[in-house]
């Protein structure tokens, strides 16, 4: 590397923002403060190849870029999906057309895999190809007229909002002996007409759901187990509402074969200043009732941007006797962590430095596909219960490890002091017990 200030050169390491020779500050004079300043002051200092250390890119970001929280989140999003390979590849590919369909590929990736908004998905390429220095590719995005009809696809057959399903709709839900549970609303629905403010939806999540809170959820993710699923639920998150409102939420549940298998789900509810979640839920009240294989979700809430997800229904069960944990090993990171050969474990973290504590369990080799559940407790000295949950983890033939984490994604969070820790895979396998150190 080599100085700016003081021109000498040494070998240096990503870690390094200081000249050794005369102190200058080697972040000075980019913009620390953006993620696209953030990522052209790290292709500089290393070279291109930096992007392919996803991880390293994003602690960069997340100890220099203060505050834009929602940028960071996508960046986030953006990293666990390639998007920094992606850019990587974009940089070294000298035609100019063969870029410009790599950018649409990298936006297109993100809107089906990532399941994120279009605007979303352009706003984090966008920055991707600002901080790479190619701000000539960056993707336009037309402006919408409120005047002008929104367009619908077909295969959902949405309704304005301000209005129910028609009795047509109603008649596609799954033939059954049991009769499913109306979708279950976060607040009851207001009696006057949902407001027309428009929406910008980030993302959206399924869980199984019981019909009454979010909190009671068992299984939070994509997947779900035949015998013992009943209702599906979808949290959708958006931008901050600065005031309360009526919303409309208005979602569709289709099988892979892309028939569907609820009409419209149209329902209605009160969101509160502040407010940056909300979610329905809609299934049976016994299990069993889902079929086998994937599902698709289309939902829009106050006529905004249409958002994508997936789940699926597999048959298995959760919990497995024969599972053997051999050891537990503990390292501290972000919200992603480092490949295996990269992590340092350790018992004792600096509370300015540690982020999610994670515990790494190496098993027995899996030789057929198990789904379970991971259950971890965390609690002070005192008795004070700082984590306990229960997190659904599948194993695939020939898997040995697993891990999950507790924490926050930027430092500074955890006091100081012992904490002790019990973990276990399903119900009938014995506890790991151990501490660590907060110093």
């Amino acid at each position: 590397m080599i100085c700016n200030v003081c021109k000498k050169e040494w070998v240096g390491s990503p870690d390094d923002t200081r000249c050794p020779h005369c102190g200058a500050d080697l972040v000075k004079g980019t913009d620390q403060h953006t993620i696209p300043g953030v990522i052209s002051f790290l292709i500089k200092k290393e070279g291109a190849d930096i992007l392919l250390k996803p991880d390293t890119v994003m602690s960069y970001i997340s100890d220099l870029v203060q505050g834009r929280e929602r940028e960071k989140k996508l960046m986030r999003v953006g990293s666990a999906n390639g998007v920094f390979q992606k850019a990587h590849a974009i940089l070294i590919e000298p035609r100019q057309s063969r870029r410009e369909v790599m950018v649409l590929d990298a936006k297109r990736n993100l809107m089906d895999n990532a399941f994120l908004s279009e605007e979303n998905a352009v706003a984090l390429v966008n920055m991707a190809l600002e901080g790479i220095g190619l701000p000539s590719l960056k993707i336009k995005t037309e402006p919408e007229h409120d005047s002008q009809p929104k367009k619908r696809s077909p295969q959902v057959q949405q309704r304005p909002t301000n209005r129910r399903p028609a009795q047509d709709e109603k008649k596609t839900v799954p033939p059954t002996s049991h009769k499913p549970s109306e979708p279950a609303s976060k607040k009851p629905a207001p009696q006057n007409s949902p407001s027309q403010r428009q929406f910008r939806l980030n993302s959206i999540s399924t869980f199984e759901y019981d019909g009454s809170t979010y909190a009671s959820r068992k299984v939070q993710g994509p997947l779900f187990l035949r015998g013992e699923t009943r209702m599906i639920g979808i949290l959708v998150t958006y931008d901050a509402v600065s005031q309360d409102m009526n919303v409309s939420l208005d979602w569709q549940i289709f099988r892979q074969d892309g028939t569907s298998v609820t009409g419209l789900i149209h329902g209605g509810g009160t969101i509160k200043r502040g407010d940056t979640d909300y979610y329905q839920g809609w299934g049976w009240k016994m299990p069993g009732n889902w079929a086998v294989g994937r599902y698709t979700i289309k939902a829009s809430m106050n006529g905004s941007n249409q958002l994508t997800t997936y789940f699926d229904v597999v048959d298995g069960r959760y919990d497995n006797p024969r599972l053997t944990m051999n050891e537990v090993r503990l390292f501290s990171a972000g919200a992603l962590p480092p490949a295996v050969a990269d992590r340092k474990y350790s018992t004792a973290f600096y509370s300015q430095q540690a982020r999610r504590i994670y515990f790494e369990i190496s098993l027995m080799k899996m030789t057929a596909p198990i789904y379970t559940t991971l259950n971890y407790k965390i609690t002070k000295l005192n008795g004070e219960i700082v984590a306990n949950y229960a997190v659904p983890i599948r194993f695939h033939a020939g898997d040995d490890r697993c891990w999950t984490g507790f924490g926050w994604d930027a430092p500074g969070h955890w006091s100081k002091g012992r904490y002790a820790y019990e973990i276990s895979i399903g119900e009938v396998n014995p506890l790991f017990r151990g501490v660590f150190d907060i110093v």
